[in-house]
């Protein structure tokens, strides 16, 4: 089972307040150091980082649709992730000389 994101709200005295998505509150003031495009290892100390909740639910990378639950870590909906699945065994199945020739045009 994939780990739970979660919105973090992280502040720093010079760089303000962002908020970001992670697991934990050491991987949201990276993520923060590099939305800042700061040094982690001389802001980290200065920065106050404050759990908002339960991330968004994810957006299907192909499709845009919303899935799953709130803070799961996934990348493609169930049906495109089918769908993938069954191109990727297509390419498989086809016969060789098929996949030659469609590497010349």
């Amino acid at each position: 089972m994939a780990a739970k994101l979660y919105r973090y709200e992280v502040y720093h005295p010079d760089y303000g307040t962002t908020v970001v998505e992670d697991i934990s509150p050491q991987g949201a003031t990276n993520k923060a150091a590099k939305v800042w495009d700061a040094p982690w290892r001389e802001i980290a100390g200065y920065c106050r980082v404050t759990k908002l909740g339960t991330a968004k639910r994810p957006r299907c990378r192909s499709c845009g649709a919303e899935f799953g639950e709130p803070g799961d870590v996934t990348a493609y909906c169930p049906t495109c992730l089918r769908a993938q699945e069954l191109a990727a065994r297509e390419r498989r199945m086809r016969p060789r000389s098929d996949r030659r020739a469609g590497m010349r045009e």
